[in-house]
């Protein structure tokens, strides 16, 4: 927290801050806790080292029990999303460097979205047999 504003950073910059379960699961918890916690007045949300999010970590849908694509998207992300746009305090996104699939998604959930000069936003669900949120 910086005075009433809930810094939250997602933190795996070695993978460009891409999501894997842990993670995506632990920003949900994080949107409850400030959507529960009086003190927090704004969220502010941001990326570790040269990129905002690079979406789905591709290295955790891979082997024969992976879950699916479908199966991530309504358990992480959609959730996240929704928290996003439900969440009764403004959140400001900062993005800097890439903001890809899902991490594009989240970024544009917010009610701010501030975009570096080395930002870009990428779609690539079609690539991958799905369609944007």
């Amino acid at each position: 927290m910086e005075g009433n504003v809930a810094r939250i950073t997602l933190n795996r910059p070695e993978v460009y801050n891409s999501f894997n379960r842990d993670m995506a699961l632990l920003l949900q918890q994080v949107l409850d806790d400030c959507a529960a916690n009086a003190e927090v007045r704004a969220l502010y949300l941001t990326g570790a080292g040269k990129a905002f999010c690079a979406g789905q970590d591709l290295q955790e849908v891979t082997g024969e029990n992976a879950p699916t694509l479908t199966k991530i998207l309504s358990e992480h992300y959609n959730p996240i999303v929704q928290r996003l746009r439900n969440i009764e305090k403004p959140v400001v996104c900062a993005v800097n460097g890439v903001a890809a699939g899902a991490g594009a998604n989240i970024a544009l959930a917010c009610d701010i979205t501030v975009a570096a000069e080395s930002a870009s936003f990428i779609q690539a669900f079609s690539k991958i047999g799905l369609i944007p949120d």
